[in-house]
């Protein structure tokens, strides 16, 4: 593969090309990092905690500064006539959202705004890059979209995606991790392939953020979230590579066949940032909040009430995402429709189970405040919010043992009550513990 350096043109095997964009992407990030973090604390830019969030402590939120910078600078060497054209596009986009993110991360801006800006740098990718999904590979019995529903479905697709890093972005390394599976994952594509460019990409992305992992997970005086800046380029990037993939499979290749399940693949790919979002929106709506208010239903927070650290959390869904993604390549042969029916179904019962543990954990609780009568069995199977917003048969009388946030909590607040419930659920042992050791 040839590096272009200036004006100097190196042919260098393409292996030296992969770790030479991922080893520049991990350089520049873990380089700038600290440079970032010294100007938060000077300028008193940080992420306060509150309510919904996970640390407890002002933490600085421009990491993806770094990362924004980690991904670009090793794009600036890759060539290809075809990927030259589409870079300048890439940058345009990248660009528009780095800084609304900017702007989010320092000033909070509504998501409507956001949702524009993302509609904006989006249509420039798809329509000036010609980065679009061109055919849905047969599913449905459709193939070949007609340019209009292509830019239209390109655009959904990316939001949806961009919106899902962003959503799961609520602990420690989970959003960079998934980001990590996804762009090495891909990468191995564009090697196999020889979409060497495209391969390029994703070991620039794969370098940026393993150097953001290990100071957002291991950092002690040196800890840095992703942020809106972050989770948006991130988003992007995935989603580019994404599609990226869905074009690639449809051409003669090594690996591609008329019949091979690419969007089924691509969804088991972001597996978790896709049921994530659909089950937190769903829940919202269903308990009558506006889908994109900020709250803790997602299920990196039903592991941290169970008592997993941030780590062990960020790991388990990991696996869990790449555990999916193997096993959708060794049930390939089956076609999208069949796989899509295995995939879904038990990516969200699975994503269910951290939930339905701590429900079952505090079910006694609960049986004690005789809150739900002779009901209470359905606890440990359904969602606490919905159960609670909707079920007028609650015996609100007798709920004087929980804390008043819990109470406002069922009923007209986005406050996470499965939360709530465990801090009453742990204050109740305790005190019980405390009369025992006193007796």
């Amino acid at each position: 593969m040839v590096l272009d350096i200036g004006h100097i043109s190196i042919n260098i095997p393409v292996w030296v090309t992969m770790l030479f964009c991922s080893s520049l992407a991990f350089l520049t990030t873990a380089v700038i990092i600290p440079s970032i973090i010294s100007v938060s604390r000077a300028k008193h830019l940080f992420d306060k905690p509150d309510q919904r969030k996970s640390h407890t402590s002002d933490i600085p939120t421009l990491g993806g500064v770094a990362v924004f910078m980690g991904m670009v600078l090793p794009l600036a060497f890759l060539n290809g006539s075809a990927f030259e054209h589409q870079l300048k596009f890439i940058f345009i986009g990248m660009l528009i959202l780095f800084f609304v993110g900017i702007k989010d991360d320092l000033l909070v801006i509504s998501p409507r705004t956001k949702l524009i800006a993302e509609i904006i740098a989006i249509s420039i990718v798809a329509v000036l890059g010609d980065i679009r999904v061109t055919s849905f590979h047969g599913l449905m019995g459709v193939d070949l979209l007609p340019y209009s529903v292509s830019i239209l479905f390109t655009i959904f697709v990316f939001i949806v995606i961009i919106n899902g890093f962003n959503l799961i972005d609520g602990i420690d390394g989970l959003s960079a991790g998934i980001g990590i599976v996804s762009a090495l994952s891909l990468g191995t594509w564009f090697l196999l392939i020889r979409d060497h460019s495209f391969a390029g990409f994703c070991f620039a992305v794969a370098g940026a953020l393993m150097a953001f992992f290990r100071f957002n997970v291991f950092g002690k005086a040196n800890k840095i979230f992703l942020g809106d800046t972050g989770s948006l380029i991130l988003g992007l990037s995935i989603s580019i590579l994404i599609v990226r993939f869905l074009e690639s499979s449809l051409t003669g290749t090594i690996v591609s066949r008329e019949d091979f399940p690419a969007p089924t693949l691509a969804i088991a790919l972001l597996i978790i940032p896709l049921m994530d979002t659909l089950r937190v929106f769903t829940l919202r709506v269903l308990v009558g909040k506006s889908p994109f208010k900020p709250d803790r239903f997602h299920t990196h927070h039903k592991f941290l009430l169970l008592g997993f650290s941030h780590l062990k959390t960020t790991l388990i869904i990991m696996a869990f995402n790449l555990g999916i993604v193997i096993f959708s390549v060794l049930l390939r042969d089956l076609g999208n429709i069949r796989m899509l029916f295995v995939i879904i179904p038990a990516s969200l019962a699975l994503t269910s189970i951290p939930g339905l543990f701590f429900r079952y954990r505090v079910r006694k609780f609960l049986i004690k405040l005789d809150l739900l009568g002779n009901m209470t069995w359905i606890l440990p199977v359904t969602l606490t919010n919905l159960l609670v917003s909707h079920f007028s048969w609650i015996k609100y009388e007798k709920s004087s043992h929980l804390p008043n946030p819990v109470k406002k909590a069922g009923k007209n607040s986005n406050e996470d009550l499965d939360r709530l419930l465990r801090d009453a659920y742990l204050k109740k042992t305790e005190n019980e513990k405390a009369v025992q050791t006193h007796q």
